[in-house]
Protein backbone atom coordinates (compact mmCIF):
# COMPACT_ATOMS: atom_id res chain seq x y z
CA UNK A 1 0.00 0.00 0.00
CA UNK A 2 1.92 3.41 -1.35
CA UNK A 3 0.56 6.26 0.44
CA UNK A 4 1.41 9.61 -1.77
CA UNK A 5 3.03 12.81 -0.17
CA UNK A 6 -0.32 14.51 0.21
CA UNK A 7 -2.01 11.62 1.70
CA UNK A 8 0.61 11.09 4.19
CA UNK A 9 0.28 14.75 5.50
CA UNK A 10 -3.30 14.28 6.05
CA UNK A 11 -3.54 10.62 7.58
CA UNK A 12 -0.30 12.00 9.85
CA UNK A 13 -2.06 15.18 10.68
CA UNK A 14 -5.30 13.12 11.68
CA UNK A 15 -3.00 10.75 13.41
CA UNK A 16 -1.43 13.80 15.40
CA UNK A 17 -4.64 15.03 16.52
CA UNK A 18 -5.91 11.93 17.86
CA UNK A 19 -2.58 11.70 19.68
CA UNK A 20 -3.36 15.01 20.72
CA UNK A 21 -6.78 14.59 21.98
CA UNK A 22 -5.86 11.46 23.81
CA UNK A 23 -3.00 12.72 25.87
CA UNK A 24 -4.97 16.17 26.73
CA UNK A 25 -7.37 13.93 28.26
CA UNK A 26 -5.04 11.75 30.30
CA UNK A 27 -3.86 15.78 31.54
CA UNK A 28 -7.07 16.49 32.54
CA UNK A 29 -7.65 13.61 34.51
CA UNK A 30 -4.50 13.58 36.23
CA UNK A 31 -4.62 17.72 37.33
CA UNK A 32 -8.36 16.71 38.55
CA UNK A 33 -7.23 14.30 41.05
CA UNK A 34 -4.36 16.27 41.93
CA UNK A 35 -6.59 19.34 42.43
CA UNK A 36 -8.62 17.80 44.27
CA UNK A 37 -6.25 16.10 46.77
CA UNK A 38 -4.38 19.47 47.19
CA UNK A 39 -7.93 20.97 48.14
CA UNK A 40 -8.70 18.77 51.07
CA UNK A 41 -4.90 19.11 52.04
CA UNK A 42 -5.23 23.06 52.51
CA UNK A 43 -8.59 22.61 54.21
CA UNK A 44 -7.63 20.16 56.72
CA UNK A 45 -3.98 22.02 57.10
CA UNK A 46 -5.81 26.09 57.62
CA UNK A 47 -9.41 24.94 57.61
CA UNK A 48 -10.29 27.40 54.89
CA UNK A 49 -12.06 26.14 51.78
CA UNK A 50 -11.07 27.67 48.23
CA UNK A 51 -13.17 28.68 45.56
Amino acid sequence: MSFTPGQLLFYGGLLGIAVTAIITIIVIIVLAGSRKRLRKKLNEEYGVSPK
